[in-house]
């Protein structure tokens, strides 16, 4: 399969309790489907879940550092996906990925 950029987004503001998650309308294009995200940690390390279970800075979650990225892939993953920042002044950069696009 060949997949190809739907859409991008900065998330600039990841300090909310609870955790940010990705912006609905990215994940419901009007025409193809999202198979995945690539997510990158820009200006500081931020936890992240894929399960819905609320990240906590320093104690829940899988760590994303700095200038590091991960790709999540599946609807279930992305609509669960939900980020906090890690004790800086971290923000996502993500790009979302989907075919017939």
């Amino acid at each position: 399969m060949i997949y190809s950029v739907s859409d991008r987004e900065t998330i600039s503001d990841v300090s909310t309790a609870g955790g940010v998650g990705f912006t609905a309308a990215k994940l419901a294009p009007t025409t193809g489907t999202i198979y995945y995200a690539v997510v990158q940690a820009v200006s500081g390390n931020v936890r992240f879940t894929i399960d819905g279970t609320a990240p906590v800075a320093a104690t829940t979650g899988m760590r994303l550092l700095q200038d590091d990225s991960v790709e999540v892939w599946g609807t279930t993953a992305l609509a669960a996906f939900l980020a906090i920042d890690d004790g800086g002044t971290a923000k996502l950069e993500v790009v979302y990925m989907g075919v017939g696009l």
